[in-house]
């Protein structure tokens, strides 16, 4: 009776609460930010893209630490430091302008970056993952370094020291975390191919260990770890959606070409298509990305995907050549004595390169002297030859959120556009 009572008398045992999973990201440089001539890129440590994630990634069964190695961090902040001090000669004519020192001194500069990046990572709550030097195997690091093996590049020139930083850096992250997919998951997002194969040679029997080449990849990740639905199940759909989605131009039949995707893109947004750097005078929109769809979520019987959409771009300046424009224009026209010869073909030919332009009626003069009479006659001015020149390149990037519905058959059908939204535009200037 005792023990029953003693038994009774005891206080119920709490549940144990269970473990909210953990998925660690690390970004590498090429990740992290593409280095612009425009000052707003150089005073930002991550693309908005990085900090919108980061910022939305708040979930009560997934929590999500987010890593950038020490050298990634000063590779970022050289980068930084560097814009910055592009700025010196304009702070220089400022003081020479005001007959007034502003005490701007390069150090100042400097620190300014620092203090940014310092109140940066605090604001995004990155971890800065410092590299234990005791356990890093140096004499197979330059080993790898001497024969230009991954992560280094081959050639005469060794080329790769701080990737191969990232990479140990990575690993020491791998080797401090729980090995259970169930428990954490630890990602290196890195569109370097020569880093990436480095690392999964590494890491070959790890199952919760990943290398991801991409932001779309990393969202579709974690879209899936906070679903309903197992990694398994979303790999199997994959293909089934990309299908669905788009294939090729010549399968017109894909929702792409059903719903005139890129016709919505271009209509829908006008002046993000148009942007360009502030130092330039042209831009031209080239290749169109269609990438793999990545899950988004699933709700009922409709799962959502994510396409990205990537338009290569270019933009520069424009430089004229008048004397060669006149020249051009002359040899032609001196080029043509045959009287018979119309020389209307000619005016439009010229008219369509953008050499001249006004009106031309005379469709049969005597001489080459009459052509430019008529020409000027007519009020026919020469065009300097315009010479474009691309200082910078890059890519614009769009996301296509679409669902479609799931049957018993685990088929996916009904394809319907939900929203088309711009991400970003990254230009990298050509050297």
């Amino acid at each position: 009776m005792s023990n029953d009572l003693a038994s009774a008398q005891e206080p119920p045992k709490k549940k144990r609460k269970q473990q909210k999973s953990q998925l660690r990201v690390v970004f590498d440089t090429n990740a992290l930010y593409v280095t612009s001539t425009s000052l707003g890129s150089a005073s930002d440590l991550v693309r908005q893209e990085i900090a919108d994630l980061i910022a939305e990634s708040k979930y009560p069964d997934l929590d999500i630490l987010w890593h950038l190695p020490e050298v990634v961090r000063h590779e970022r902040q050289y980068q930084m430091q560097s814009e910055a001090l592009k700025l010196r000669s304009a702070v220089n004519r400022i003081e020479r302008l005001l007959g007034h020192n502003l005490a701007l001194t390069d150090q100042i500069l400097l620190d300014h970056v620092e203090t940014k990046i310092n109140e940066k990572e605090k604001t995004l709550e990155l971890h800065e993952l410092k590299l234990d030097h005791n356990r890093v195997d140096w004499i197979a690091l330059i080993h790898s370094a001497s024969y230009r093996l991954p992560p280094f590049s081959p050639g005469e020139r060794e080329k790769g020291f701080r990737d191969a930083i990232v990479a140990e850096s990575f690993l020491q992250l791998v080797g401090d975390s729980p090995k259970s997919p169930k428990l954490c998951r630890v990602v290196l997002l890195t569109s370097d191919e020569l880093l990436s194969k480095a690392v999964n040679e590494r890491i070959p029997s790890l199952p919760n260990v990943s290398v991801l080449a991409s932001m779309e990849e990393l969202k579709g990740l974690i879209n899936t770890l906070v679903s309903d639905v197992d990694e398994e199940f979303i790999a199997r759909l994959k293909p089934k959606a990309e299908k669905l989605f788009f294939t090729s131009s010549d399968e017109k039949d894909s929702l792409y070409y059903k719903e005139d995707v890129r016709g919505r893109i271009t209509e829908q947004f006008k002046t993000e298509l148009a942007a360009r750097p502030e130092v330039t005078a042209f831009r031209k929109n080239g290749q169109w990305w269609i990438g793999r769809p990545n899950f988004a979520r699933k709700e009922g019987r409709r799962t959502f995907w994510i396409s990205r959409i990537e338009i290569d771009v270019e933009a520069g300046n424009v430089t004229a050549e008048p004397e060669s424009a006149a020249r051009g224009l002359l040899d032609a026209v001196e080029g043509m004595t045959t009287p018979s010869v119309s020389y209307v073909p000619l005016y439009n030919q010229l008219s369509s390169q953008g050499v001249i332009s006004g009106s031309y009626h005379h469709s049969s003069p005597t001489s080459p002297a009459s052509v430019v009479n008529s020409l000027w006659a007519g009020g026919t001015t020469l065009i300097p030859l315009m010479n474009r020149v691309v200082t910078q390149k890059g890519k614009d990037v769009y996301e296509v959120l679409w669902s479609t519905e799931l049957t018993l058959a685990k088929e996916l059908k009904k394809g319907h556009i939900e929203e088309i939204k711009h991400i970003d535009i990254n230009w990298q200037s050509i050297s």
